[in-house]
């Protein structure tokens, strides 16, 4: 999602942008006749006594709709007062029919939304200049909704570039008072975070009451990360410009433009702090990339070879999570309890397991062992109830000098001692194979 604000001859116009990526286009549940369809929706209010405005378009998803490879992208435009707004926008499949005792004889389906404030901007001294929209290298073919005079152009709601569009190219539009038609001067840069200009455009325009303009800058030897776009623009004579800056990003690895967000997230969630995963997730691609080739150069163990192989483990311990562990209440094997030691200590050295446990190999035999040989209690693991406990387990054990985890910060981890062992212990408590953390040494 992303917007901008336009003067328009009534006031301002609100665009809104919405990228459906190939990716998900292809997960969507689909009719009889192999169409998705998705129903978009918005909730716009705002100050001043602006009134509430509400929005709804539904369109079908074939299997091949996709403008450039870019997925597809929707615009809705709403007429706006200067000020602060609030936004709330939710994304249904219309195909499907959330189960469940909860939606017996309601149709609802699944979704998604997002919601948060943005500001129109308001005029200065009778002057006028609107948000940057940012845009996509312009395809061909692309439909009229998206033809700005004789020009096509996609508006680029993810304000990434860097691997399938090394120039960043955004439109804007200044008007000066009413018969004012001066000539224009318009200036352009990108900025990275410490403030040093990385590239710049500048042009004249004609004696016009309106400039509309568009900024192309070539940033195919800029690293990644996050800039700022910062467009000055005035008339002939005047004493000061108008200015808007927005934030964009750059990224040069595949997994940054074609990998789900959400995922991104996921794996992160096994590196970092609650904290530092707030922070992430308000980061954007370029940022992210930027991120994490940070993180972990900071723990590659030999950083003189080509190979991270630090990064390789932990994508490698994902990979088998994910085909191993998986199942029935947890989705990817990478969230089940398996899954997750797996991936903080990658294979244990020993494995105890007993599926149908009897004699001397029950559950309740195997407490009673770790009680007597580990410092730490097992507390409530025991069944209550009468019968011989026939849950089925398995015992992890770690034996010798057991590598810190991936979310180690690196600064302490040559002060720390090995630990020379662990133990996980994982009952199947109700039989369906899905297999619960109930005690550790960790």
């Amino acid at each position: 999602m992303d917007a901008a604000a336009f003067p328009d001859s009534a006031g301002q116009v609100l665009e809104l942008y919405l990228r459906i990526p190939p990716g998900t286009m292809t997960e969507l549940e689909r009719d009889t006749h192999g169409a998705g369809q998705l129903r978009f929706t918005v909730h716009l209010s705002g100050r001043g006594g602006m009134p509430a405005r509400d929005a709804s378009e539904e369109f079908a998803v074939a299997p091949g709709d996709s403008v450039a490879g870019l997925g597809k992208v929707v615009l809705m435009r709403f007429p706006v007062r200067p000020g602060r707004c609030r936004l709330r926008v939710k994304l249904e499949d219309v195909n499907t029919q959330k189960r469940g005792i909860g939606y017996l004889g309601r149709k609802v389906h699944e979704s998604a939304d997002v919601e948060g404030d943005l500001v129109v901007p308001a005029p200065q001294a009778g002057r006028e200049l609107s948000d940057l929209e940012f845009l996509w290298p312009s395809p061909t073919g692309a439909g009229a909704a998206f033809r700005r005079g004789d020009q096509a152009q996609v508006p680029n709601p993810d304000r990434l570039y860097g691997l399938f569009a090394t120039q960043v190219q955004a439109r804007f539009l200044a008007r000066g008072p009413l018969g004012d038609t001066r000539v224009w001067h318009w200036h352009a840069r990108v900025l990275d975070t410490t403030g040093v200009v990385v590239a710049e455009q500048e042009s004249t325009a004609a004696a016009a009451n309106q400039l509309a303009a568009r900024v192309a800058l070539e940033l195919s030897s800029a690293p990644a990360g996050g800039y700022d776009l910062e467009v000055k623009a005035w008339q002939e004579g005047d004493a000061g410009a108008l200015l808007r800056t927005a934030r964009f990003s750059v990224g040069w690895e595949a997994g940054t433009w074609l990998v789900d967000p959400g995922d991104a997230e996921d794996l992160v969630h096994f590196l970092l702090s609650s904290d530092d995963e707030h922070r992430f997730a308000r980061l954007q691609p370029g940022e992210r990339e930027r991120f994490l080739d940070q993180y972990w150069h900071d723990r590659d163990p030999s950083p003189e070879t080509a190979e991270n192989e630090a990064k390789s483990a932990f994508f490698a311990r994902v990979d088998y999570a994910n085909r191993n562990f998986g199942g029935l209440g947890v989705g990817r094997g990478m969230f089940s309890d398996m899954g997750r030691v797996f991936i903080r200590y990658g294979e244990p050295g020993e494995i105890l397991k007993q599926v149908i446990p009897a004699g001397d190999e029950t559950l309740a035999n195997v407490l009673q062992q770790l009680e007597l040989s580990e410092d730490r209690p097992t507390g409530d693991v025991h069944q209550k109830g009468l019968g011989g406990d026939t849950r089925a387990y398995e015992v992890w054990i770690y034996q010798g000098d057991v590598g810190a985890p991936p979310d180690t910060d690196p600064a302490i981890t040559a002060r720390l001692r090995p630990r020379r062992r662990l133990v996980f212990l994982f009952v199947d408590e109700h039989g369906y194979g899905l297999y619960t953390l109930r005690y550790s040494t960790e």
